[in-house]
């Protein structure tokens, strides 16, 4: 018969304290201990705010290096169950060896739940059915989730007042979609509408927009770019060639796009455009778009956009440049870059990290 020495913390938060009887089982390389009930010398008063308690556990032999434990509590009969916030647990094996499972986290019902060892390795990710099943300090807050229901049930409620929830009719003209904002006008959203055609607010946007990692400042244009002179500076009033070397030319290339497929909506093929764009930093400190290409390969049928080209034309031109940097925002730097791949190690650590660790305020935030 070997002994385990199994030291509990709870937390020093209100209402941390359980009554119910806590168990837990531990898990090593070479076996299992029993489901033990962690009855002490302390009685009731074994799990309530700030309290260290210890306990043994006894197995039939050496169960080898420890990987896991499993928690748990049950609430007695006629007795309420009750929320517990253990902060850690810490294991000193009959070889000497101390191990650590740092929890940091509320117990709510009275499930099993599993934490691995902390000393070392890397965080572990975690399958979940759905946002509600995962742990309370990893979900939203109350006040957050009432704030998403609010927006969307009103937002939702507004549209099918103005007859627009499930409209699939066409736009006769830009201005009329000015009645879906109607009422949720800002000083903001007011100054959008009032310069969004012109060339430079849509400048602007590249540096403060969603996306303003994207542009580049430009000291050579790429082969499939073949912008000159006589395109964008008029009667000779610069020079690419020198304004490059002033730092003054800036691209956007969204040549990532290249290829992607349009979705099809409400039976409608949609257009996703690959576009090049050159912008010229002029000597009142406005970033000016000058050169856009909608595609990435040169053609007859992929020309090059300028200011000068008549109004609707130079305008499509900018609309399909802000629907490209759309799509690359949610695709690459909000989907793929944040949910996909950030999300994934922001989960871990705050599964398997304490709330003290400088990582888990990191990620918290």
């Amino acid at each position: 018969m070997v002994n385990y020495e199994v030291t509990v913390s709870t937390g020093n938060l209100a209402v941390a304290t359980t009554f119910n009887n806590v168990f837990i089982k531990l898990v090593g390389t070479d076996g299992e201990s029993k489901h033990k009930w962690l009855m002490g010398f302390k009685g009731a008063s074994s799990f309530t705010i700030g309290a260290v308690s210890s306990f043994t556990v006894y197995c039939p032999v050496s169960i080898g290096k420890l990987v896991l434990i499993e928690l748990d509590k049950q609430c007695l009969p006629l007795f309420p169950e009750d929320s517990w916030f253990p902060t850690k647990v810490e294991v000193k094996s009959p070889e000497g060896d101390t191990y650590n499972f740092p929890i940091y986290r509320w117990i709510t019902d009275s499930k099993v739940h599993r934490f691995r060892e902390g000393t070392e390795g890397i965080p572990h990710s975690m399958k979940a059915e759905n946002p509600p099943s995962l742990p309370g300090e990893i979900r939203f807050s109350f006040t957050k989730t009432t704030e998403f229901l609010y927006t969307a049930s009103t937002g939702l409620t507004e549209l099918q007042l103005k007859g627009l929830a499930n409209c699939k009719k066409k736009w006769t003209d830009i201005d009329a979609i000015n009645r879906v904002f109607c009422c949720k006008r800002t000083d903001i959203s007011d100054n959008v509408q009032k310069h969004w055609k012109e060339d430079a607010f849509f400048g602007y946007q590249y540096l403060n927009g969603v996306n303003p990692i994207l542009i580049r400042r430009c000291s050579a244009l790429p082969d499939n770019f073949p912008v000159t002179d006589d395109m964008v500076f008029l009667r000779g009033q610069g020079n690419l060639t020198n304004e490059m070397k002033k730092g003054n030319i800036f691209l956007c290339d969204y040549k990532r796009l290249d290829g992607v497929k349009a979705n099809t909506i409400n039976g409608k093929k949609q257009y996703l455009m690959a576009p090049l764009v050159l912008l010229h930093k002029t000597p009142d400190d406005k970033l000016m778009p000058i050169a856009i290409q909608l595609k990435q390969t040169p053609a007859d049928d992929n020309p090059i956009f300028f200011p000068t080209d008549s109004e609707y034309d130079w305008l499509m031109a900018k609309i399909f440049v802000r629907s490209a940097d759309f799509s690359e925002h949610q695709l690459n730097v909000h989907l793929l870059r944040t949910h996909l791949l950030a999300e994934v190690f922001a989960v871990s650590l705050l599964r398997n990290v304490p709330m003290v660790h400088p990582l888990y305020k990191v990620t918290e935030g």
